[in-house]
């Protein structure tokens, strides 16, 4: 199995170096920046059509962005065992899509921080700054009587959105509002291979 990551742990690429990490397994990283200039070439395009990273080239695979990816991983390399992170069943396949895509959709556009600087700092910042409250209000409904989102273990879902939700996003938001998704957060970012990976490539 040869398996390469391309991007900068500076970038989304650490929510695939952490996922890699969660499911032990061997690679080669090339830490390319969102803008270097070999991203737009014919060989690089070859993995990811779009030029973009995070991207993966898995025995001659290429995938880009980085919540399918870990979906792919996931599923390939971690659908076993006594608490696997990749659901068994369809349904419970279909939910771990479902609240990926709610990740990127009513979630990721809000707590963004291109650049350093919060999505909610501009012109719109009030109504930014509601619909982030709000997709966080619906997580601290789903886990208020729970300890992870979608089965008695940590799994794909919770590991797709607490990557959405990283530590550099939460600090610029009012946690203290939302004690039950602060503290699902402690636990899924108090997991050691995302203690290592952080440490091993900052963030």
């Amino acid at each position: 199995m040869a398996l390469t990551i391309y991007g900068s742990p500076r970038s989304r690429t650490m929510r695939t170096l952490w996922l890699a990490e969660e499911l032990g397994l061997a690679y080669e990283h090339v830490p390319l920046a969102w803008d270097d200039p070999w991203l737009k070439s014919a060989e690089f395009r070859r993995v990811n059509p779009a030029g973009t990273v995070p991207a993966i080239d898995h025995d001659g695979f290429g995938l880009g962005e980085s919540l399918a990816i870990n979906l792919y991983l996931a599923k390939t390399f971690g659908a076993s065992g006594p608490c696997p992170l990749y659901p068994a069943d369809a349904r419970a396949e279909a939910n771990a899509w479902r609240w990926s895509l709610w990740a990127q959709q009513h979630l990721e556009a809000w707590v963004r921080r291109d650049g350093g600087m919060p999505v909610y700092s501009g012109p719109a910042a009030e109504f930014a700054l509601a619909e982030a409250h709000k997709a966080l209000d619906h997580l601290d409904a789903t886990l208020a009587e729970r300890d992870w989102l979608a089965a008695d273990h940590f799994s794909i879902v919770d590991f797709n959105v607490a990557c959405v939700l990283s530590p550099s996003r939460t600090s610029a938001l009012d946690m203290e509002r939302h004690a039950p998704t602060a503290a699902w957060l402690r636990r899924c970012y108090g997991r050691p291979a995302a203690v290592a990976v952080r440490a091993r490539f900052g963030g």
